[in-house]
Formats: C-alpha cells, structure tokens, sequence
C-alpha cells in the first residue's frame, strides 16, 4: 500500500507541476506571440492581442515612474505617489465611461482593454517628460533627491558636452527574455522605451521577449518618428 501511495504522490507531484509550468508559459505575451495581431479577426485573437498590449503599457509605465521615483526628493515622491494612485482609478472610470453603452457586446472587454492602454500610455508620455525634462522647464520637478547623483560643476574654461544615452547593447543571438540576459533594470529600460515609439498595435515590448527583439522595435518606432520631436534615447539607436 506504501508502495501505491507514493507512485500516487509522485504522479500528483508531476501533474501540478506541469499545470503550473503550463499557467507560467502562457503569459499574455506568449499567447500574443502565437497570434498575428496584425491580422486578427476572430474575438478571441483580438482580445488576446489587446491584453498584451495593454500588459505592454503597463510594464512601460512601472519602469518609468521606478526611475522618476528614484531620482525626487521624498516630499516630492511622496506627491508623485497621491499624483498615481489618484491617477489609478480615474483612468478606469473614464474607460468605464467611454465603455459602458457596449457593456452587453462580446467586444467590451477588449475596448475596455484598448481604452486603459491608450490611458497608459498617455501617462507614460507625461512621467517620461518629467523623466527627460531640459534644465530651466518649469513644468518640470527639480530631480534633486532620492538616487539621483549630485551635479558636477564644469571647469569655467570648459564648455559643457551635451549628454549622449548610453548606446544600446544586446547579443543579438541571443533568444533568451531579456530580463534573464540583461537583468530586469536593463529590460524595464528597454520596454519602455519600446512601448513610447513603437507604432504597433501589439508590440514585443515585453521584458520576456528577447531583449534583441525589442531593440529592433525600437529602432524601427525611432526611424518612423524622424526628426520629428523624437524621444532623446533614439539618438542611442541611430546607425
């Protein structure tokens, strides 16, 4: 009877496992992954390739506000903090809003899902503008505190060099998520500089996408802005 029991056990054991293994795997990127969101059509694909994106958006956002967070003093963090979790639950009462006449249709959920990415991504714009914002702009929060290095004054003699971003580095031969090969504060970087130029619906901007997939998107969306008011990374992805 032991002998049963145990074999029981041990098939217990591997069938959780593999049902765990398999919830792991299908993330709302891997199950976009195996879509052509391009060429979508059915409800399912759609709704599929919605929650990606938003995913997507939502991964962006967090990298963004970590690093502004990182760099304000704490009075001002703490506004930033009250600024967000205000921020919260009016982006998903104005999605319920703009979504309720079509409360009954088999497609609410997918404009729901639209609706807050296109919110998301909105906010995103406005925290990286804090994130990037020139000297002397008044709309902009001193970045003085928290982990941000102090400034160094320029020799009078010197002129200052304008500040290049660090050039973007990946193996690209690399397959693994880039958040395993380059560490998450490199993936989180790269994912949001992804989600703000990338003109795709459902874009690989996701830190379990290799991190050589998400360059490629970046380059592309930078390529696509121009010269018009590109971001100040797409100088790190040009040549």
């Amino acid at each position: 009877m032991s002998g049963k029991t145990s074999l029981l056990s041990a098939s217990l054991a591997v069938t959780i496992f593999a049902v765990a293994a398999g919830l792991f795997l299908t993330t709302p990127a891997a199950r976009a992954a195996a879509v052509d969101c391009a060429a979508a059509k059915t409800q399912a694909d759609l709704a599929t390739c919605t929650t990606a994106n938003a995913a997507s958006a939502d991964a962006g956002l967090n990298a963004v506000y970590k690093a502004l967070a990182a760099r304000l003093a704490p009075a001002d963090l703490k506004r930033l903090r009250d600024a967000q979790r205000a921020w919260i639950p009016f982006r998903d009462k104005e999605c319920a809003f703009r979504t309720q006449p079509y409360a009954d249709g088999s497609i609410y959920s997918s404009l729901v899902g639209v609706c807050k990415a296109e919110l998301t991504k909105a906010r995103l714009a406005q925290l990286q503008h804090q994130l990037q914002c020139p000297e002397g702009d008044l709309s902009c929060v001193p970045q003085s505190g928290g982990n941000a290095a102090p400034a160094k004054a320029a020799p009078a003699t010197a002129k200052a060099a304008p500040a290049k971003p660090a050039p973007a580095q990946a193996g690209q031969n690399d397959t693994r998520p880039c958040v395993q090969s380059a560490g998450k504060a490199k993936s989180d970087q790269y994912v949001s500089q992804c989600v703000q130029v990338s003109p795709a619906t459902n874009a690989p901007c996701n830190g379990q996408n290799a991190c050589s997939m998400m360059i490629d998107e970046i380059k592309r969306g930078c390529a696509m802005i121009g010269n018009d008011n590109p971001p100040a990374f797409c100088s790190a992805y040009k040549g």
